[in-house]
Formats: C-alpha cells, structure tokens, sequence
C-alpha cells in the first residue's frame, strides 16, 4: 500500500468533485516536519459533502467499514478516515487550513492539528500517550502558536493545565 498514491488518487478525486478537504492526523503532522509513521490517511471535509465523498470513493474501489455521524472509514488502496466537519468549529478548522501541502492538498493549522489532539485522546485513552507527544512536537517545532485558540481548544476538554505543562516544558 503506498500512502503518498492513496493521497494523490483521494486528493485529485476530491479536486474534481469539488470536495473541500483538508489533511489532518499523522499525515497532517508531517506537513509539519513530523516523521511520525502512520497506515492511513485522515481527512476532513464538509457535512454536505459527505454522501458525494462517500459515493466517489465506492466507486473508485474503496469500502466503507465504518461509518458513524462523525466519521468515514474506507479500506482499499489505502486507508482512509473522513472526519465529518457539522459544527462550527470543525467548519472553520477546514476553512481556514493551509494551502498546498504535498501533492497540493491543504492542511489543518498547527493550532487546530493540537485541538484535534486533545479531542482524539480525550475520546479513546488508548491515544494519549501519542497524541499528546505529536502536541509536543507541535509546540516544540512551530513558531508563534495562536495560544488563546489553542487555550480554547484546551478548555472545551478541561485540559488547559495539561497543555500549559506541555508548553512549559517544551518552551520554558
């Protein structure tokens, strides 16, 4: 399975669709220098987009294996998590993410990469030890953090302490 054609294939089938989408999860990190190994490709996309996305990724040979009100989960050529953006938040998150990252997909900023995060590990403890070294990464490599949005993200999960720990350790 090779991940960079997984994302060319998805990314390209989602251009001409116009289907906005934005990279988020491991993937996400390496735009952000993160060597971090993954077997799969997490994006997000638009609620109304959703029954499009799912439908072309079906007929262009993807199975879906799990699907919940917030996520798509395909096998296939590859791997693929389709995050559902329905609240304003998530909406945002996509809107605002960063142009032409590889094979010019767009990326989620580093500050909502780290709210990502926080809510994966607060959804399942298994993540946590992970998650919260790829929110260490993050703070460690990237330069003037927007630290009231990430405060933000924090405090939607009574974590604002445990991220301000992180940042003091990183960046005393």
């Amino acid at each position: 399975m090779d991940l960079r054609k997984t994302l060319k294939f998805v990314h390209d089938l989602f251009s001409a669709n116009s289907i906005d989408h934005a990279l988020i999860g491991g993937l996400g990190l390496a735009c952000y220098g993160s060597t971090r190994a993954t077997v799969d490709m997490d994006l997000l996309i638009y609620e109304e987009d959703k029954l499009n996305a799912q439908e072309l990724l079906n007929k262009n040979g993807f199975i879906l294996q799990n699907e919940s009100e917030e996520v798509l989960q395909f096998s296939g050529m590859g791997y693929v998590d389709l995050l559902i953006a329905r609240r304003p938040i998530s909406r945002n998150i996509l809107k605002f993410s960063n142009k032409n990252g590889p094979e010019g997909i767009n990326f989620v900023r580093a500050e909502d990469l780290i709210g990502l995060k926080i809510q994966a590990y607060k959804n399942d403890l298994t993540r946590e030890f992970q998650d919260k070294a790829d929110i260490q990464y993050l703070i460690d490599s990237q330069e003037n953090l927007d630290w009231e949005l990430i405060k933000k993200y924090a405090d939607l999960f009574n974590e604002w302490e445990v991220i301000d720990e992180i940042r003091k350790k990183v960046k005393p």
